[in-house]
């Protein structure tokens, strides 16, 4: 970090990291707990890496944004929502953008009847956006949940 901000370097990869493996944990478990405990491995060697890209792809610059000052539990589950809603975007126009790439293929399985899968009961239904915002939703939760957690763990400022 600069010398400008308030919080050190060592705080800030420390709460980017500490925010990765909450994220996956938060995830993972309860996941492989309801499908089954043997899945955790897998859920490591897959997860793991995705989750730390992840978060040192989008939540690093806006910790370090919101590092500057000092932070606040409010300001902390502000920035935790805004991460959280920052990834959950770009999952949802990946999905959407690799959706519409397959219903352009017409030996598809979005293709039925000559008609677009999607345009039926897909993402654009009511259900599929129902479904698209409560998973949102929850998403964000948890990441004021370890926005939070996070911000308790880092504790005060240290401008060494």
């Amino acid at each position: 970090m600069s010398q400008w901000s308030v919080y050190s370097r060592r705080q800030w990869v420390r709460a980017v990291n500490l925010s990765a493996l909450m994220a996956w944990a938060l995830i993972s478990i309860p996941m492989t707990a309801a499908t089954g405990l043997s899945l955790l491995g897998y859920a490591a060697i897959f997860g793991l890496p995705i989750s730390f890209f992840c978060c040192w792809l989008i939540g690093a610059p806006i910790l370090r944004r919101a590092m500057r000052k000092r932070v606040s539990a409010l300001k902390a589950a502000t920035t935790g929502g805004i991460v959280a809603l920052s990834i959950a975007f770009l999952s949802i126009v990946v999905g959407c953008v690799n959706g519409w790439r397959q219903s352009l293929d017409p030996q598809s399985s979005f293709v039925r009847d000559g008609k677009h899968v999607l345009e039926v009961d897909g993402i654009l239904a009511g259900y599929g956006w129902l479904m698209l915002a409560q998973t949102t939703a929850i998403f964000m939760t948890l990441g004021v949940i370890i926005a939070l957690f996070v911000w308790f763990v880092i504790g005060e400022p240290d401008p060494n």
